[in-house]
């Protein structure tokens, strides 16, 4: 699996957040989360508050020293709107890996390689901050769509 780095400048990323008690409790329920949010009509909402830094939406993965994991689907904006929860995505540098095929399996599969495969092997280190999955517009269940996958390193 290929990878690219890009380089970040602080982004502000507003959106709904679940918490989740572990990384493995989120993982089994981000895609219910997603299904919820798109049926709560919330989405349209959301995507016109964007300024399009990174222009389509993103979901967050926070982790916590407890274990809890944190989610937010959102979007890049400098809008401040108590409806929403706010998120900083630290500037620096990321690993950028791109997931093809249908969500969510495209994801879970890459993020295994990704784990299992790719990082130990790599000399990069991840910092500890939010990384993030990229979903710019495209149908999310074809086999050619691209969510690209953002982990902060060192």
């Amino acid at each position: 699996m290929e990878y690219r780095i890009e380089t970040l400048p602080t982004l502000s990323v507003i959106g709904e957040k679940k918490a989740y008690a572990t990384g493995q409790k989120a993982q089994e329920n981000i895609f219910m989360f997603w299904m919820a949010f798109d049926e709560s009509g919330k989405k349209e909402q959301l995507i016109q508050l964007g300024n399009n830094q990174l222009p389509g939406l993103l979901g967050v993965c926070e982790p916590h020293e407890n274990g809890e994991m944190h989610y937010l689907i959102g979007v890049t904006s400098e809008a401040s709107d108590a409806n929403w929860n706010q998120i900083a995505l630290v500037g620096g540098r990321y690993l950028v890996f791109d997931a093809v095929g249908p969500v969510p399996e495209s994801i879970k599969k890459a993020m295994q390689t990704i784990n299992r495969d790719i990082l130990p092997n790599l000399e990069y280190e991840i910092r500890h901050a939010p990384f993030f999955e990229f979903y710019k517009d495209g149908q999310i269940r074809e086999d050619d769509y691209v969510t690209e996958i953002w982990l902060p390193i060192v």
